[in-house]
């Protein structure tokens, strides 16, 4: 196999999905297209079309429907952004990336219906598609689980007695899934076999759970100076990631400490108690652990499936994403 054309012909589809959503989501209202562009000018990291993209290779038919495999891949990224748009909404988030979030540069009311319009944009672009009812119920599914997990993050909201089931089965919902439709959907629609394409969705999981036990560890990395914003507006705000949930659990004087810290309001000498707490206790330890447990379950995934363009692609892409936490 020629990697580069391989990858050559890669980047040259991504291109598409981004023309695509360009396309797609316009509306002719010069505010509402001048902020999509906007969005969209953020430059993230276009995750969940990629592996669609990728997961599409296995199908005999991903040539054949490659335009509508972009279509897919289309659609998957904006239920993405629109997520994210509530979430800046739920978190009152005005930065993101560095920048202004939706909310934070157009304001709240706009930041809302502007996730829904893009919500509504994605559900005519899969109408449009003549989906299969089996992928189309997955698809409907996953925003449900979504919905549910951002639903059980809130009511997680300030529980020093949460623990990392409670957590993992959040995480699940809220990233984990739309990363497994992503990487199966796309081989589904392209005719790969079901065996390969349960593999995928497991694969996806796997990557999605490790993805989002990364971004935590990365939270605490360097000092209380260098690390996000983000992070520390979040647990002022009761919204603990898992390794802070690790060092709630560990049965260490850290741990009645660091409930008390989080019980009051916090200033800036709390918050920096509450991170030195965390790296004490062994927290992000447990965190890197069991963030490379998932990285290596979806490993192990990716060697039941046959030697072949898809395989090859996510074993040279998975390890340097997820190596962020070495």
């Amino acid at each position: 196999m020629n990697t580069k054309i391989t990858e050559a012909s890669f980047l040259l589809q991504l291109e598409k999905v981004k023309e695509n959503m360009k396309s797609q989501t316009a509306s002719g209202d010069a505010v509402l297209d001048g902020s999509l562009d906007y969005l969209m000018a953020t430059g993230g990291k276009m995750l969940r079309p990629t592996f669609l993209l990728i997961g599409s290779r296995m199908g005999k038919s991903y040539m054949e429907r490659e335009s509508e495999i972009i279509k897919l891949a289309t659609a998957i990224e904006t239920i993405h952004l629109a997520t994210l748009i509530h979430d800046d909404i739920i978190d009152e988030a005005t930065m993101r990336r560095g920048r202004a979030s939706i909310q934070g540069k157009y304001g709240q009311s706009y930041a809302v219906y502007m996730g829904d319009y893009l919500l509504s944009q994605c559900f005519l672009m899969l109408t449009n598609l003549n989906l299969e009812k089996s992928l189309a119920i997955n698809l409907a599914k996953v925003v449900t689980r979504i919905c549910l997990g951002d639903m059980k993050q809130n009511q997680l909201r300030y529980d020093v007695k949460i623990t990392p089931y409670k957590y993992i089965k959040m995480v699940s919902g809220k990233t984990a899934a739309l990363f497994s439709v992503a990487m199966s959907s796309g081989a589904y629609y392209a005719g790969a076999d079901e065996k390969d394409v349960k593999i995928l969705s497991r694969i996806g999981y796997e990557i999605g759970m490790a993805f989002q036990l990364v971004d935590d560890l990365l939270d605490f990395e360097g000092d209380i100076a260098t690390v996000g914003k983000e992070v520390q507006v979040d647990v002022r705000r009761g919204y603990y990631s898992m390794p802070i949930i690790f060092a709630l659990q560990n049965d260490n004087p850290y741990s009645e400490r660091l409930k008390l810290l989080l019980g009051q309001d916090m200033d800036d000498d709390s918050i920096e108690e509450m991170f030195e707490i965390v790296r004490l206790s062994g927290g992000i330890e447990q965190t890197r652990s069991l963030a490379n447990k998932y990285h290596m379950r979806a490993m192990a995934l990716l060697e039941k499936l046959p030697i072949g363009e898809t395989r090859t692609m996510l074993e040279n892409m998975i390890p340097p994403l997820l190596s962020r936490m070495s």
